[in-house]
């Protein structure tokens, strides 16, 4: 793994209790070398001033959608990065938010050795979510009303890393007609390429 660089974290949570345990936990941390505490509704403001390496967003509610929180929160704390913690805030963890800057999930009952290992892989510029959550990403798939029904199996094909050739032999049609309805998924998602329309599909790329 890369080399660790200092870092500055800022706690978002609501809950005293609960704030003083994970920064008692966090504060022990070698790389840690200053941490900030506020609540849900000061996140943006002390985001602005603190610019945070990684914000640890507790159950707390935020400001707005998580979506519309994690994009503003990365642009005041200049490109820093989110780790969600608590069991109650799984339902944060979905592709839009990934896209976001969400980067990591630690559930309730995470161990200290778990904070430190979490931390240490996202300010390395990697991301750390139990496998269970990976498994349950790796299968999403977003829904496109514009797309009828055929061109939506052929999308999630698609998605799945699959060629003209293996999508026809999986939908049992023809590579040609393959190609059709590929062409007409590029058109109506207002794509350029087939990567873009599989990202789309996993939604790590926003709608246009």
């Amino acid at each position: 793994m890369s080399k660790i660089r200092y870092a500055h974290i800022l706690i978002v949570d609501n809950d005293p209790m609960r704030t003083q345990g994970i920064l008692q936990l966090i504060k022990g941390i070698s790389y840690v070398d200053g941490v900030t505490v506020c609540t849900g509704t000061e996140v943006y403001a002390e985001a602005g001033r603190t610019t945070p390496d990684i914000a640890l967003l507790g159950p707390s509610p935020l400001p707005d959608e998580d979506r519309i929180a994690f994009t503003r929160l990365s642009t005041l704390a200049e490109g820093g990065r989110f780790v969600t913690f608590g069991s109650s805030t799984r339902s944060r963890v979905t592709p839009h938010s990934m896209a976001a800057g969400l980067s990591g999930f630690l559930p309730s009952g995470a161990t200290p050795g778990d904070f430190e290992r979490a931390l240490a892989s996202v300010l390395a510029g990697f991301t750390y979510f139990p496998r269970t959550v990976t498994e349950e990403l790796s299968r999403y798939r977003r829904q496109f009303p514009e797309l009828s029904p055929r061109e939506q199996e052929v999308l999630d094909e698609l998605a799945d890393g699959m060629s003209n050739h293996q999508i026809g032999r999986s939908l049992g049609i023809k590579e040609v007609t393959v190609k059709m309805y590929v062409t007409r998924i590029l058109a109506k998602l207002r794509v350029e390429s087939r990567l873009q329309a599989c990202l789309k599909a996993r939604g790590l790329c926003s709608a246009t």
